[in-house]
């Protein structure tokens, strides 16, 4: 009598997924540890991190933050409008109701790994009855947002290793020519994305997702570009929100040094696997006290500055993220 291997896959499954996360929570320790090292190294301690905070954040500075605390509306504003222009493929939803499946995502992103969280939050806020169709055009967001990231990642690292010859060889510009080869090959998936389907159609594993993301083939260019638009603003919002707070923690650094790493910072926060209920916490302020160590900046600042744009960025939506995914209804009749 053949016996089922269905219990010997789901431990297999549960197993590669419990090594998931210890890689992930042994990634957060090593973050954290590099931030504390880092900081003491240079005759610093956290302390000096929060008395930066009290001092920059109470005096001379209040113009200035009140525009980085203004300009966090706008990029949630930026991120729903793609939404929400993507979303139309499933079902004709408000700004309103697509700025609520935004943060609802991005509070859910706090408890569920990877972009689970960000693309169940958009998902569970369409009324539809096909909106797990939504999971293609969320992926399809996502993936526009990456793009951005990744192309002004690329220029920040080409202009990295030109500074510094130190960082001019192999494996570095080997890193470049991959990023470049990585763009190239973005450009060709969106414009080959149906053919791209076709193919993909051939293997059993993609049959079982493709109702979930045949509706990215479904966008023309004229609607991804539309929305593409709306991306490079959301990422023009946030690098002026980081410029922003340098000055206001005295971080001096000429204007394209200091751009370039910031396209480095939010390129490893994107890239780099993490336990997103901390909502990136420690991805940011790890890569950015790499990328500023290699300038005369107290690690202090840094952090000061990471952190600062963490609470405004990331919690302060995320609370109001939350009390609207209470509210939503998990379940259709």
């Amino acid at each position: 009598m053949m016996q089922s291997n269905t219990p010997s896959w789901f431990s297999r499954r549960y197993s590669l997924k419990k090594i998931g996360w210890v890689f992930k929570w042994l990634l957060l320790v090593a973050m954290l540890s590099y931030l504390y090292v880092t900081i003491q190294e240079k005759g610093q301690s956290l302390q000096d991190v929060f008395q930066l905070l009290r001092e920059r954040l109470t005096t001379n500075h209040f113009a200035e933050l009140a525009l980085v605390i203004l300009l966090t509306p706008l990029n949630w504003a930026c991120e729903s409008r793609k939404w929400q222009l993507l979303a139309q493929k499933i079902e004709n939803i408000s700004f309103l109701q697509s700025l609520k499946g935004v943060l609802s995502g991005l509070a859910l992103g706090f408890i569920m790994p990877n972009n689970v969280g960000d693309a169940a939050g958009r998902v569970l806020s369409l009324q539809s009855h096909q909106r797990l169709t939504g999971v293609g055009a969320a992926l399809l967001s996502n993936g526009l947002q990456f793009y951005v990231s990744l192309f002004f990642g690329t220029l920040g690292w080409g202009f990295f290793i030109g500074q510094h010859p130190t960082l001019q060889s192999w494996p570095q510009l080997t890193l470049l020519g991959t990023l470049t080869a990585t763009l190239v090959f973005g450009i060709w998936l969106i414009i080959t994305r149906k053919s791209a389907e076709l193919y993909l159609e051939r293997f059993k594993w993609f049959r079982w997702i493709e109702p979930y993301v045949d509706v990215i083939a479904q966008y023309d260019l004229v609607e991804i570009r539309r929305a593409f638009r709306w991306a490079v603003l959301r990422y023009g919002v946030f690098t002026l929100q980081f410029g922003l707070l340098l000055l206001i923690f005295d971080v001096s650094l000429p204007i394209l040094t200091a751009l370039a790493c910031i396209f480095l910072v939010f390129f490893a926060k994107t890239l780099i696997p993490a336990l997103n209920f901390l909502g990136d916490l420690g991805i940011r302020e790890a890569s950015s006290l790499y990328f500023f160590s290699f300038y005369d900046i107290a690690p202090a600042r840094v952090v000061a500055v990471t952190l600062t744009l963490w609470c405004i960025n990331i919690l302060l939506p995320v609370l109001v993220g939350a009390f609207w995914m209470l509210k939503m209804k998990w379940w259709r009749e």
